[in-house]
């Protein structure tokens, strides 16, 4: 019995969110920032000759809101554990620690909600990457692999895509760094071989994002629970001070009887 009160107070469920929401985390983080340094370093700067400010940052940003996903979600899994078993019953019993801990399940409830819904924005841009991966990999094996090298009558274009190089320093009087499209067979073939690493990556990070949003749903429907658990809490709470109240009375009343009687009884 002792055992099985000790796995009692375990909040397995948010455990189990906990442990989707850290892996969906490090495979976001890892396979992002070697995609993007793939793309960054190998393609951008290497190939092309200049650097793209954004993308660095996008990849800053992106694995900076993972890492807040993951103390998050260790304050949830804390929360769970307070809300669980007997520890709830230890934790909330008087009405303003029940009062807290409604307020703490509905605020983690709404941050949760809000947090799923940055992450489907996430899901969003990161398929992008993986739409330009399937149509780049259609790209070079019909006009790259599919030929030898003297056969190639290619060029990669950014402009193409959306991507222009600076266009401050023709007012500046300086050329812009780099170049806008590889025409070379040889480099062709790179920066192929460069989409094809990458690509795979891009999906693998997909993959983590989604992870992600199954554990945010797990917490919001775990949340929900402890709050509805924290709300028998305190009429279960009333009840029983009621009930004291209510045993109190009748041994006073009870007592005051048995005085009566006793008082009569002398008297006589």
């Amino acid at each position: 019995m002792g055992t099985l009160d000790k796995l009692g107070n375990w909040p397995f469920a948010s455990l189990m969110a906990t442990i989707i929401v850290f892996v969906g985390v490090g495979v976001f983080c890892g396979t992002l920032y070697r995609a993007l340094q793939i793309i960054i370093i190998n393609v951008m700067e290497g190939l092309f000759q200049f650097t793209v400010t954004w993308l660095s940052v996008v990849q800053i940003v992106f694995i900076v809101i993972a890492v807040v996903m993951a103390l998050f979600s260790i304050v949830l899994l804390v929360f769970g554990f307070l809300a669980t078993g007997a520890t709830r019953q230890n934790v909330y019993s008087g009405k303003r620690c029940i009062m807290g801990g409604q307020v703490s399940a509905g605020f983690f409830m709404m941050m949760s909600f809000l947090l799923s819904l940055v992450w489907i924005v996430i899901v969003g841009l990161a398929t992008i990457p993986v739409f330009l991966y399937i149509m780049l990999g259609s790209i070079c094996n019909q006009e790259v692999y599919n030929n030898n090298y003297q056969t190639v009558n290619y060029c990669f274009e950014l402009k193409h895509y959306g991507i222009y190089r600076n266009s401050t320093y023709p007012f500046l009087g300086v050329a812009p760094p780099g170049r806008d499209a590889i025409c070379n067979p040889v480099e062709l073939r790179v920066l192929c071989d460069r989409f094809a690493e990458a690509g795979p990556l891009f999906c693998t990070a997909l993959a983590g994002a989604a992870c992600i949003i199954v554990g945010m749903i797990l917490f919001m429907s775990i949340l929900s629970a402890n709050y509805t658990r924290i709300k028998i809490s305190k009429e279960l709470t009333d009840y029983r001070n009621a009930v004291d109240m209510e045993e109190i009375d009748l041994h006073s009343n009870g007592k005051g009887i048995l005085d009566q009687t006793y008082d009569k009884s002398s008297y006589r």
